[in-house]
């Protein structure tokens, strides 16, 4: 289907995506889990959360954590993508975990996922969010993910692991514009 668009932007639209992105619930948060211990090529941190550990964070009101599920002219991807960010400092997003499924690469959803996350922050008056990208064998992929998204790398040591920047106290402009996010 891809293949009769000329603009790869036309061809996302035309699936008609829409994203649920929320606060973590309960019924979700098995499969929240499931997915920390799954994902490897969209994992940034590569950490790995028990059932325990993710009922912890979603009783914790120092975290900010959200889920995102895709749904398209093909069909319910169910929860695909997941953001952990610990509040330190009263006004800075610490992102512990960002995963997503490799069934919806490329579809933007990691767009409408950071739109959802800054709103949040805002919401309880982060000024910046810190990102970090741990390397492994299998998420290269994900290596200038930051990046990309327009985070500032403030540093990056020996092995690779980066830490990146977003102030998002001024301007911050939405990036997704081909998925229907309800929240």
């Amino acid at each position: 289907m891809m293949a009769t668009f000329e603009n790869y932007e036309d061809y996302l639209i035309s699936l008609k995506m829409k994203a649920e992105i929320s606060s973590f619930k309960p019924i979700y948060l098995e499969r929240i889990s499931q997915l920390s211990n799954k994902s490897n090529q969209f994992n940034l941190t590569t950490k790995r959360y028990s059932l325990a550990d993710i009922e912890n964070v979603n009783q914790d009101d120092n975290y900010i954590k959200i889920y995102g599920k895709l749904e398209d002219i093909f069909g319910d991807n169910g929860v695909i993508s997941v953001v952990i960010g610990n509040i330190k400092n009263k006004d800075e997003l610490h992102i512990d975990l960002w995963i997503m499924s490799c069934r919806v690469l490329k579809r933007n959803m990691e767009f409408a996922m950071l739109d959802a996350l800054v709103k949040k922050a805002r919401e309880k008056n982060i000024k910046v969010i810190y990102g970090y990208y741990y390397p492994t064998a299998k998420n290269k992929m994900v290596s200038d993910f930051y990046k990309m998204q327009g985070f500032e790398e403030i540093s990056c040591d020996s092995d690779g692991n980066k830490v990146y920047k977003l102030d998002i106290s001024n301007v911050y402009i939405n990036k997704n514009n081909v998925i229907e996010v309800k929240e």
